[in-house]
């Protein structure tokens, strides 16, 4: 299991940020549509910066948490 750190999503003003335990990216991105929806896919798709921790010990994947931006 990997540990997804995405900044520069779920943006409203300023830019929110998440974090998300995935087996892969592809993963990441479903867990990532299915919690904000469609909406904030884009975020996803073409703003989003990731840090990746790879290998640890999270055993369910799943948001682990988030923050969205604000004004």
């Amino acid at each position: 299991m990997h540990l997804y750190i995405l900044n520069n999503v779920l943006s409203d003003y300023t830019s929110g940020m998440a974090v998300i335990a995935a087996e892969n990216m592809d993963q990441c991105r479903e867990l990532f549509i299915k919690e904000f929806g469609e909406y904030y896919a884009k975020d996803f798709d073409e703003y989003a910066q990731f840090t990746i921790i790879e290998s640890v010990g999270i055993g369910e994947p799943g948001i682990v948490e988030y923050v969205y931006g604000g004004g």
